[in-house]
């Protein structure tokens, strides 16, 4: 599936930018990445013009992040 290759790659981008960018909190990662978004504890990526979603944990103190689901949009909507 060549959205499941998209979000491997947008994961791997999100890595790299963590391990560089040193995030403190949400608005550091919308400088980067304006459309991410807040969804409880999570954060809210989306993927290809909105078609998907990468909803990770930031932790910001210990400067991790951990994959909870990549979903489509229509799975994201329903599950909200």
């Amino acid at each position: 599936m060549a959205w499941v290759r998209l979000a491997i790659s947008l994961v791997i981008y999100l890595i790299i930018s963590l391990i560089l960018a040193e995030w403190k909190n949400l608005i550091e990662v919308q400088a980067i990445y304006p459309k991410a978004s807040a969804f409880g504890n999570f954060t809210v990526f989306n993927i290809k013009e909105n078609n998907y979603r990468l909803i990770v944990d930031i932790i910001y103190k210990t400067q991790r992040i951990y994959i909870k689901y990549v979903l489509t949009h229509a799975e994201y909507d329903k599950d909200k």
